[in-house]
Parts: C-alpha cells; structure tokens; sequence
C-alpha cells in the first residue's frame, strides 16, 4: 500500500510540475512582451534618448534570452548603444542628422566615425529578421 501512495505522489509531483511549467511565461517572453511596444516603434524616433531607450530594450531582452538567440540580440543592442554612443563622441545629435545645415559642422572625421558606426548598425538585418522570427516562433509574439 504505501508504494502505490509513493507512487501516487510522484505521480501527482510530476503533473503539477508539468501544469506550472505550461502556465507560467518564460523570463525571455515575459521581457520580449514588455518590451514590444519600445521595439514596434524602433527608428520612428531618430534621437539620442529613443536610440538609448532602443538600446536598453534590447538589452534587457537579450539578458534573458535563451543561448540560440541571445548573440542576436545582444549585437543588435550593441549596435544601437554604439550609433548613441558615437553621437556623443562626436557631439552631434542623432535627431541633427537631417538637417543639412548643422552636418556641415562635421568634420570628416566625425563623419568616417558615424559612418562606421552606421555600417556596423546596418549590417544587423540578419539578427533582426532572428529576433523577429524567434519572439513569433517561440513566444508568439508579432513584432512589427
């Protein structure tokens, strides 16, 4: 008798664990979702603080993110940290870059900088389409 209790309760051990597992949202999801908004609205606002707060999102999703996607979000945060970053470097506001009258204050070597920082910024379109595809596949999660 007291085996068929012990195995009743392993039994009904492994079901609650499988019901938590099931309900309960991942930490990567869970900061996927939170972040949503932040990232469906990325590059409508070209300026330093959305930049920094783009930057921010993406790392605080990446922190959670599982290994197979974590590079992929991590080098998109860094290349957005990297364009606010080389900004400051060179004392020009991202939010400045369409005005044709104060990039003329430029020097060519504030210009090779951003420039650089801009290659490396648009070269992410793969670990985009990753996180994009990943925040579908394994969160259900649309992201614009």
């Amino acid at each position: 008798m007291r085996s068929r209790s012990v195995a009743a309760l392993g039994a009904a051990v492994v079901a609650l664990t499988v019901l938590v597992g099931c309900g309960g949202q991942s930490p990567y999801c869970a900061a996927v979702e939170k972040q949503q908004k932040t990232l469906d609205e990325f590059g409508a606002d070209k300026s330093d603080k959305a930049f920094d707060t783009y930057a921010k999102s993406l790392a605080a999703i990446a922190a959670e993110a599982p290994a197979d996607i974590k590079k992929s979000w991590s080098a998109l945060s860094d290349a957005t940290q990297a364009v606010v970053t080389a900004h400051a470097d060179v004392g020009f506001k991202l939010e400045d870059m369409n005005s044709a009258k104060k990039r003329e204050g430029l020097s060519a070597g504030d210009i090779a900088t951003l420039n650089k920082t801009y290659k490396v910024f648009n070269d992410t379109a793969a670990q985009r389409k990753a996180v994009i595809d990943d925040a579908k596949q394994t969160c259900d999660i649309t992201l614009k």
